[in-house]
This record gives structure tokens, C-alpha cells and sequence, in this order.
């Protein structure tokens, strides 16, 4: 590595300009167990959808949480509460892409988990969340499901959040949802104490460059 390419690898660090600002805010999980370890202790509201409303319309309301459905493709005639692929009771609710379905809580929450149910049955998809306060996730990327076939996926951010929408880029794409955790963590680490960590990193990184730049004059 030539001098000038080490001088900006540290000043990459230095500067921070090689980061996002939210590069830490968001994690996400694709194994439950990995989810729960996340959770640090912290014990989740588990929702069933096991008193779905009598009106299949959008939104559904439910005691910890409200479901609704976006788009004009099938939040019509395919939205809901259903007793396909449950996985805790015998209820949960569905949706179609190209819509999308969000899922609004009654209190802020930091961490958030759900069973999700034939997901790319219809073609290979990207599946993403975008969350209330702005920040969002792909969760998948070119998945391709089989009918029946069921997958986790969870998420955690530094930052409390109230809504998070789901989208799939493959059409018509009908997808279960059941076994929703929600959790309000209050250790998670905020976006400015891995901030810091860098600064000191950076620091570290460019005290040993002017080290050793002050050695070469030397020679």
C-alpha cells in the first residue's frame, strides 16, 4: 500500500465519511434464536391475531396492534385475517404484493419479530421493511419460497419506532403473517456511542500514520 493509499484509509476512518449515519440503527435477524439472544433479557409482547374483527377491512384492529393494507391491487380482495399457515393458534392475517401491509402499534417499540408464510411463491423477492422513524431494512433479497414454506425475520433499532410497513418486489406474491413479538429495549446502544468508538479509532489510526511518516523523514 503506497503512502498516499494508507493516508486515506485513515482519514477514511477519521472523518467518518465512509459510514452512514445510520449504519449501526437498524439490525437485522433471520433465526429466532438469534433474535431472542438480541432481546438481552428483555421479554416480548407476542400477538396471535387470535380476535380478528368482524369486518375483513382494511385496517384490522387488534389489542397491541392495527393492520393495514396500501395499494389498489388486492387490498380489496386480499387482505385480512385468515386461518391459512398459522403458527401460534389458528389465526393470522395476509396480504398481496404490489401492495403493502403495515403493521401500527399501540406504544413505541424498538425490537420487532414475525412469522412470515409463503413469501416468494410467486417468483424470486426482495422483501423490505421501512420503519416509522425513517429507517429501513431489505430482508431478503432475490428469495424464492415454496408453497407452505415458512421464515422468520426480525429486526432491532436504536431508535423507538410506532409502524413498520412490509413490501416484496415480486407481484402477486400473497404472504402469511402470524406470531408477532414486540419489544420497547431500553440498553440498546445509540448510533452516537459507535460514533465515538470510531472517533477514537480514527485517532489511534492517524497518530500511528504521523508516526510513521515522522519515522520515513527520519531515514
Amino acid at each position: 500500500m503506497t503512502h498516499h493509499n494508507q493516508f486515506i484509509s485513515y482519514a477514511c476512518v477519521f472523518s467518518l465519511t465512509c459510514i452512514t449515519g445510520n449504519a449501526f440503527a437498524t439490525m437485522t435477524y433471520l433465526d429466532e434464536a438469534s433474535f431472542t439472544s438480541a432481546l438481552g433479557g428483555t421479554v416480548a409482547t407476542i400477538e396471535s391475531f387470535e380476535e380478528p374483527p368482524a369486518d375483513n377491512s382494511s385496517p384490522l384492529v387488534f389489542p397491541t396492534v392495527e393492520v393495514s393494507c396500501d395499494g389498489s391491487a388486492w387490498c380489496s380482495g386480499f387482505f385480512g385475517t385468515s386461518t391459512t399457515m398459522p403458527t401460534n393458534g389458528s389465526h393470522g392475517v395476509y396480504f398481496s404484493t404490489p401492495d403493502s401491509i403495515t403493521f401500527t402499534f399501540s406504544s413505541p417499540i424498538t425490537a420487532f419479530a414475525i412469522d412470515v408464510g409463503d413469501l416468494g411463491t410467486r417468483g424470486a423477492t426482495d422483501f423490505s421493511a421501512t420503519l416509522s422513524n425513517g429507517n429501513s431494512a431489505t430482508l431478503f433479497t432475490g428469495y424464492t419460497g415454496t408453497p407452505d414454506s415458512q421464515a422468520f425475520v426480525g429486526l432491532i433499532d436504536t431508535v423507538e419506532f410506532t409502524s413498520i410497513t412490509f413490501q416484496g418486489s415480486a407481484p402477486d406474491d400473497g404472504i402469511y403473517f402470524d406470531r408477532m413479538q414486540t419489544a420497547l429495549i431500553t440498553a440498546v446502544p445509540e448510533p452516537h456511542a459507535y460514533a465515538l468508538l470510531l472517533v477514537g479509532l480514527g485517532l489511534l489510526g492517524m497518530k500511528h500514520y504521523q508516526k510513521r511518516q515522522t519515522n520515513a523523514a527520519a531515514i
